[in-house]
């Protein structure tokens, strides 16, 4: 017996690695009294792949706004580089990764004149490098069963687009704090390269000159192009994309009483092009002679089906954490954003979750406040995979305070759904021949048959050919019924 094996290589997820690190900056505090808002924002750097870990870093951007000892807002900037590693036994260096960051849990403390900011960094790691198949596809002495199975690859595709954008507003002061946000709407992969659509919203809080606060905000188009040779047939595309920096400035029109502002804008796409894959493998094998041993290898996971578009509206009552007490108005409103959760119930797939952000107040003495506002959220959504995710921004984000003292909001949820199935196939990946069948001198032998047999089983346990038993018994129908009559007839040696 000498079986025949074949190797198929491609390059695929190896594992993904969810990391924590905490990144501190330390600024002069000696002049800041209350703050109201910090914007943290971490940018990946370079990540390096060793034997059994992740090496990675990154820059953490603060921006804090605060009132001073008089009673001014102002705000300052900050930067802190941070270097982490995160441990997995899969990993090798040929692999590769590519990396996203989003912050959490910013807290502070005062030590003497300073004033140390603290910031959760997630990292969402995604490790690529070369798998491979080994699989029996034939040999001398073996009977096997042939299948086409069906997979998928994986291929990651990286790309960045720089953009700008301009527009008029009211006299502003200062340009306090901004963030922004970037959904896809439309994905596609075809002719060699991968066409994206989709929208960034910028959302601005400023110091006017009069010296009260307000909000702007703006949602800008954007469309990006990414050269990628596996961009053709059957391809299913999906990604997201992140801002990577944003640049704001401001010039004031005296005559007009208008300000001119220009946005200049870097965004960074990771994309995700799933290629099916069709090959041919033995799945079972058996000899007519020994006892074979198979040693199987499945593999499996969840791949995307389709990358689609989704927008809801969503109002209600909201949350001002801590409370209000007494006559405070609200002056902005800052760092919208989301936390979204979908999952599948017996109705079909809901999302649920809350639009956050920070409210400045103001109260009659000129005392500035912050508050966590929270607008919970569950509606309906139409998917059909096995699993999946969702990005989402948020605009037209509206606050209104009640005279009751209750807090009313309304947004607009823009998201990008992914939605998977889960794949699993296997194939044979070792092969061992064990002890020799005894020699069978009749010429011919005749089996009863078991209910639900197919040719294949049929001709495994009475060990002859499928062609063989087909022709000698013409008549039977598959899948049998019990004990229909199976002749075998053998060739004598002479």
């Amino acid at each position: 017996m000498k079986p025949q094996f074949e190797t198929y290589r491609y390059v695929g997820e190896i594992c993904p690695i969810k990391s924590q690190s905490i990144v501190e900056c330390r600024l002069p505090g000696s002049e800041i009294g209350a703050i109201l808002a910090v914007h943290a924002q971490a940018v990946p750097g370079e990540s390096t792949c060793l034997d059994g870990e992740v090496q990675y870093g990154g820059k953490l951007l603060l921006c804090l706004v605060y009132e001073d000892l008089d009673k001014k807002i102002c705000r300052v900037e900050r930067g802190a580089e941070f270097f982490h590693k995160a441990e997995h036994a899969d990993v090798t260096p040929a692999c590769f990764v590519k990396a996203s960051f989003s912050t959490e849990n910013i807290t502070w403390r005062r030590e003497g004149s300073g004033l140390y900011v603290s910031v959760v960094v997630d990292a969402s790691l995604a490790v690529y490098g070369v798998k491979q198949m080994e699989y029996l596809m034939g040999g001398e002495g073996l009977i096997g069963k042939k299948e086409n199975i069906s997979f998928s690859r994986m291929i990651a595709v990286s790309g960045e687009v720089e953009g700008e954008d301009e527009f008029d507003t009211d006299c502003i002061g200062d340009i306090l704090l901004h963030s922004e946000q970037a959904v896809i709407s439309r994905m596609q992969a075809t002719s060699g390269q991968i066409d994206m659509e989709g929208e960034m919203s910028l959302h601005i809080c400023v110091l006017k000159t009069d010296g009260s606060l307000c909000s702007l905000e703006r949602v800008l188009p954007f469309k990006m192009s990414l050269p990628s040779e596996e961009a053709f047939g059957k391809v299913v595309a999906g990604g997201k994309v992140f801002v990577k920096s944003a640049h704001l400035s401001a010039s004031i029109d005296e005559e007009k009483k208008t300000s001119h502002v220009v946005l200049s804008y870097t965004l960074l796409a990771e994309c995700q092009l799933c290629i099916k894959e069709e090959i041919s493998i033995w799945e079972d094998a058996y000899s007519l002679t020994s006892k074979m041993d198979l040693k199987k290898q499945n593999e499996g996971g969840m791949y995307l089906m389709r990358q689609f578009k989704g927008m809801e509206r969503v109002q209600g009552d909201a949350i001002l954490s801590p409370d209000v007490d007494g006559e405070f108005t609200l002056q902005a409103s800052v760092l919208p954003r989301t936390e979204i959760t979908l999952r599948k119930g017996e109705k079909g797939w809901e999302a649920e979750g809350a639009i956050l952000a920070e409210v400045i107040l103001k109260n009659e003495e000129g005392t500035h406040r912050t508050a966590s506002l929270t607008l919970p959220f569950v509606f309906a959504l139409e998917g059909d995979g096995e699993m999946m995710e969702a990005d989402c921004l948020v605009c037209g984000l509206t606050i209104r305070r009640k005279k009751t003292g209750e807090t009313e909001a309304e947004g607009t949820l823009k998201m990008t759904l992914r939605a998977y199935e889960h794949r699993a196939w296997s194939y044979v990946a070792e092969v061992a021949e064990g002890e020799a069948y005894p020699e069978n001198d009749s010429a011919f032998s005749v089996f009863m048959t078991e209910a639900g047999e197919d040719l294949w089983g049929l001709s495994k346990r009475l060990l002859c050919e499928p062609e063989e038993l087909q022709k000698s018994n013409p008549n039977l129908e598959f899948p049998l019924k019990r004990g229909e009559r199976i002749f075998v007839y053998r060739q004598m040696r002479e």
